[in-house]
């Protein structure tokens, strides 16, 4: 059995395969025991929605939030999420309805590993204009010293942390859209970022904007053809932050074909955000090779936010209560003649936890020894909780679907 379902507790489920252009310038599926050799594959995590409520930003030490999953991000070669706010430095924090992070709070994550960052939501024009143009500026600065210290960093030098390139897309460049590309030994990425959703219409244009009609799909799928043309990536990975409901667990049929489209015009991964509860992946393998060739994340959850300011006891399972939850995927991937497949995967459930004295939550990973860990120190109300959470969570089927 493949080590995804055994590691979540899940059972496979196979279901079968199933604007205007001007607007977009711009395995055997093994999940199995990697080799000893893995190292040398590519190795991806992609987690959810980064947010900054009021109980996120007013601890003192942001690197406290990451402490739980630090070793996990920084072992994959790229690490996904979802930055939930425009930074701009010159106004302070703010949190809902329209949010703000000064730059200190989102360079934790960096320090913590992530460094492939979507900057393309319903929240990346809060602060209007200014507030998207500092972002960009911000983000091109954070590229920049980011790519000056892994040229700098010695290859002798062991005892320091590996220095690692971090990419921005989601924000127009010139009135084009914003992708990233870069290299993995010799093979090119390309990773582009987009958002179906602004809270307000005022500056779309600054914004890798598609209109979530099906005009407005089908020429952002027209798009992601002509750059899987144009660039010959070896590996595109989209992320679109979706118009659909939020703290909903299921999947409209529409976006779903959405998806799908986005993968046979060129896409091998796409991560979809917005709904702040976790929802299922999706793993398209083929049936002779039975490999793994692309996937779909249809909502990672948050990976920190304060949305759920108070846990339920009397209800773990009521909906507001998956905000406080997330899942990283971890993908493995292997080269063969036709290209990147998954070799082997693992999917890690997340949550976020308020330390006793504490105003301010943390990520921990929620599997049995956190909730053994509460039992120990006494906190049989909160083991009893989050025992519930995880278990939720564990029924959320993953989707086969076999070409």
């Amino acid at each position: 059995m493949p080590k995804s379902f055994r590691e979540r507790g899940r059972r496979p489920l196979l279901i079968p395969a199933l604007l205007s252009a001007a607007l977009f310038f711009p395995v055997l599926f093994s999940c199995q025991s990697a080799k000893k050799e893995a190292p040398q594959n590519l190795r991806l995590l992609f987690a959810g929605d980064i947010m900054a409520h009021t109980q996120n930003f007013s601890m003192a030490d942001y690197n406290l939030i990451w402490d739980d999953i630090r070793e996990q991000v920084e072992a994959a070669d790229f690490s996904f999420a979802n930055l939930e706010a425009p930074v701009f430095a010159e106004r302070p924090f703010e949190s809902y309805p329209t949010f703000n992070m000064q730059p200190s709070y989102p360079a934790a994550a960096f320090d913590a590993g992530f460094n492939l960052i979507s900057l393309a939501n319903n929240h990346t024009n809060d602060m209007g204009s200014p507030g998207i143009k500092a972002t960009n500026e911000w983000s091109k600065e954070v590229e920049m010293k980011s790519q000056n210290r892994v040229q700098k960093q010695s290859a002798k030098s062991k005892d320091t942390p590996r220095a690692r390139p971090v990419y921005f897309s989601g924000l127009t460049d010139g009135g084009q859209f914003s992708l990233a590309e870069f290299y993995w030994h010799e093979n090119k990425i390309l990773f582009v970022a987009v958002t179906e959703l602004l809270n307000t219409w005022k500056n779309y244009s600054e914004v890798n904007y598609v209109p979530p009609t099906k005009k407005g799909r089908a020429a952002f799928a027209k798009q992601v053809a002509d750059w899987k043309q144009e660039r010959s990536p070896d590996l595109f990975i989209v992320s679109v932050h979706t118009s659909e409901e939020e703290y909903v667990l299921t999947v409209r049929p529409e976006v779903r074909d959405f998806y799908h489209a986005l993968l046979d015009a060129g896409a091998d991964i796409v991560i979809s955000n917005h709904p702040h509860v976790v929802r299922p992946i999706e793993f398209i393998a083929e049936k002779d090779s039975k490999k793994i060739r692309k996937v779909i994340m249809y909502a990672n959850g948050n990976t920190i936010s304060g949305q759920r300011r108070a846990l339920n006891y009397d209800d773990p399972n009521e909906i507001w209560n998956y905000t406080g939850d997330g899942q990283m995927l971890e993908l493995e991937m292997a080269l063969d003649e036709k290209g990147f497949f998954a070799l082997n995967c693992k999917t890690t459930f997340i949550t976020a936890y308020t330390p006793q004295g504490e105003r301010s939550p943390v990520i921990k990973r929620l599997d049995e020894n956190f909730i053994h860990s509460l039992r120990e120190n006494g906190e049989k109300k909160n083991s009893r909780y989050y025992e519930a959470r995880l278990e939720a969570l564990k029924k959320i089927k993953e989707i086969w679907t076999w070409r």
